[in-house]
């Protein structure tokens, strides 16, 4: 027998919140010109990262509140094999692999805000994803998010493919002197 669901919800959002934190704690240590420099050509900048994971949380606050979700990219074909691979390895190894292109709709723009701005509105989307989500867990029956490639999913999926893909965007970020 598994956890209780209110164990399993706390467990849930406090490795979520523990990823944004990693995040959030790694971006603040960027200074502002390494901030506005991609990591390599044709890859984005942190500001970008930070604009990303806003757009992805944007995205299921979106779904949560009862909105059209993301639409589908690929194939039955791809999606099934996608999901039944795809998802598995990533929830299990905690790994998003570093190919995938992110969908038109979360993808960001150029973004010159300085960090502190950004990081803050990260900060309010997660904590209104978060809030949302606890919400969803006791109000509505087996709810379910749409990923883009992986379809429908519960909400738990849901919320720790959000925590892998977070700290996937962290890794990205540059090293400080610190980290």
């Amino acid at each position: 027998m598994g956890p209780s669901p209110d164990r399993h919800l706390a467990s849930l959002t406090q490795n979520h919140d523990r990823a944004v934190r990693e995040f959030v704690d790694k971006a603040r240590a960027i200074d502002a010109t390494r901030w506005l420099t991609p990591r390599a050509e044709g890859k984005w900048t942190p500001a970008q990262e930070a604009r990303h994971i806003i757009l992805t949380y944007e995205e299921f606050v979106r779904q949560l509140h009862g909105s059209s979700p993301i639409r589908l990219r690929g194939g039955l074909y791809t999606r099934f094999v996608s999901r039944a691979i795809g998802l598995t390895s990533i929830l299990w190894f905690g790994k998003i692999p570093v190919a995938v292109r992110a969908p038109r709709e979360i993808r960001p723009e150029p973004d010159t805000r300085p960090s502190a701005e950004l990081l803050a509105e990260l900060e309010s989307r997660t904590a209104d994803f978060t809030q949302l989500f606890v919400d969803a867990w006791h109000q509505t029956p087996r709810p379910r998010v749409q990923h883009p490639l992986f379809g429908r999913v519960s909400l738990a999926t849901g919320i720790r493919f959000l925590a892998v893909h977070t700290r996937h965007h962290a890794a990205f970020l540059p090293p400080t002197r610190t980290s």
